[in-house]
């Protein structure tokens, strides 16, 4: 692990300390989810930055840190990056962000589609996860499962529309555990 990618993962967890995943009975840092996503994104082989970009991908989205400061703390690639996979207008409706989310998702450059693609991947699995360990986390989401999975679907289909690579596989692979366990 580089240097830039230990300070991306120790700003992550200073500026997300206070958040926590949607676990029932569990008090789980949320830092888990960014250090998941950049393992992820380290283990496909893509390169520091990006996953700098992968630990920090929900920095602008949930903490309020702007552009501006991951430029100035991360270089201008990484904050580019994070841009790529922020939702852009947090005063829209939940349904219209994602929405427009996914519309945008097939015209961002591949590394802020692979990303994407780990932070969903990781999303499954602790769905998987705390479904196994912790009770169902399903309630915890406000639309619920229906909901989420059609956009999950959503982006499988889209998924399947870019070259192919072994991280495609592996979102299909994991959204297809988790329909089979839930």
């Amino acid at each position: 692990m580089g240097i830039l990618l230990k300070r991306a993962l120790d700003q992550a967890a200073v500026w997300h300390r206070a958040q926590k995943r949607k676990y029932p009975n569990a008090d789980v840092p949320y830092i888990s989810h960014l250090a998941g996503v950049a393992v992820l994104l380290a283990r496909h082989g893509f390169d520091d930055e990006v996953v700098a970009a992968g630990a920090l991908h929900d920095a602008v989205e949930d903490q309020g840190v702007t552009f501006d400061e991951l430029v100035q703390h991360f270089g201008e690639r990484v904050a580019t990056l994070v841009r790529h996979v922020t939702e852009q207008d947090r005063s829209l409706p939940w349904e219209d962000r994602k929405r427009l989310y996914l519309k945008a998702f097939p015209g961002k450059p591949w590394e802020a589609q692979a990303i994407t693609l780990a932070d969903k991947i990781d999303n499954l699995q602790s769905i998987i996860v705390c479904s196994r360990e912790h009770g169902d986390p399903w309630p915890m989401f406000k639309r619920g499962r229906e909901v989420q999975v059609a956009r999950f679907e959503e982006l499988r289909a889209m998924g399947r529309a870019l070259a192919p690579h072994p991280l495609v596989d592996e979102y299909e692979a994991v959204l297809d555990e988790l329909l089979s366990t839930s």
